[in-house]
């Protein structure tokens, strides 16, 4: 591994920032690319990030950017901003990746790499599906919860050498990282955890090992992963089983932690509802199948993003399903 050559991080989220910090410390050259907001607010108050084996909140340096300069110009990327922003950013990034860049995303839905597909070029793109736990309570501050898992898998090659390239890298920063064997079929069933676990907890501001607990909530849950399991690739071979297994295994790894979706919400953030349930319901019209539940989910997420409905109301939807 080549810790001089350097690494673009997009993204200062509360992941994003604990990935930052964890490179740092293993001495990898990372230059950040996050929002015009927040990149000053770094740059006067510096970032701070607590991992989860330490006692408080550490000042990190951090070479951060609102915009790249044209001479900035990367073949290492890590992609860890919201999935929202992919359209616009993808045309600003073939700015300043080589057309052989290697990239890797560590964000939450279906298709979120398809704006970077587009483009006539050779981009190595990898997925990475973390169950690393994190909050903030300030832009500049992270705090890590826990590690998790990470699971990592081409999308569109078969390069071996930069798959172990990215799994050393993020090994050797202290993730519990494991190869995919089929990263189609890991993606499905994270989307499963995210379109149950994220919208219910944003609605009930439950934490996500209290989702299962309740006796409605746990039947909303099975009625969500019914429809989708009606929309995934049969060539997938994804079972009920499969899903509940791991939304189980999630919840249970990080129960006293609210699901970012819960913490969108709560920040007044733009939600990943569209990459979620939202191409759930998408996939749905497209194949002629009804997906009541997801649609209604949607509905209810963006009532509760929507601050003049009272969050009464959104209950009282959601309880009449």
């Amino acid at each position: 591994m080549n810790k001089d050559k350097p690494i673009l991080l997009v993204g200062l989220g509360a992941i994003g920032s604990v990935i930052y910090k964890r490179l740092a410390l293993k001495n990898y050259t990372t230059v950040c690319l996050t929002s015009v907001k927040s990149s000053k607010l770094i740059r006067r108050k510096g970032l701070r990030v607590k991992l989860s084996t330490e006692e408080s909140l550490k000042l990190q340096d951090c070479e951060v950017y609102g915009e790249l300069t044209e001479k900035q110009i990367f073949d290492r990327c890590i992609i860890a901003a919201k999935t929202w922003v992919n359209e616009f950013l993808a045309d600003d990034l073939v700015k300043h990746l080589k057309s052989s860049a290697s990239i890797l995303f560590l964000q939450n839905g279906l298709n979120i790499e398809d704006p970077f597909l587009k483009f006539d070029n050779n981009w190595r793109i990898f997925r990475g599906l973390t169950s690393l736990a994190a909050y903030r309570k300030h832009n500049n501050e992270a705090f890590e919860a826990s590690v998790g898992e990470t699971k990592i898998g081409p999308i569109n090659n078969n390069d071996i050498d930069l798959l172990t390239e990215w799994k050393e890298i993020l090994t050797d920063i202290g993730l519990n990282v494991v190869l995919s064997d089929n990263i189609r079929k890991d993606i499905w069933l994270k989307t499963m955890v995210n379109c149950t676990i994220g919208p219910l907890s944003a609605i009930t501001e439950l934490k996500n090992g209290e989702i299962l607990k309740d006796a409605f909530l746990s039947r909303i849950v099975d009625s969500i992963i019914q429809e989708m399991l009606s929309v995934v690739p049969k060539d997938l071979g994804i079972t009920y089983e499969d899903s509940i297994q791991l939304i189980r295994k999630i919840t249970e790894e990080t129960a006293r932690h609210k699901s970012s979706m819960l913490q969108d919400i709560e920040a007044e953030r733009r939600t990943e509802i569209d990459v979620l349930n939202s191409e759930i319901t998408r996939l749905a019209k497209s194949k002629g199948v009804k997906a009541p539940i997801n649609t209604k989910i949607v509905d209810l997420i963006r009532k509760l993003s929507n601050k003049n409905i009272p969050k009464e109301q959104i209950i009282l939807e959601l309880r009449s399903l």
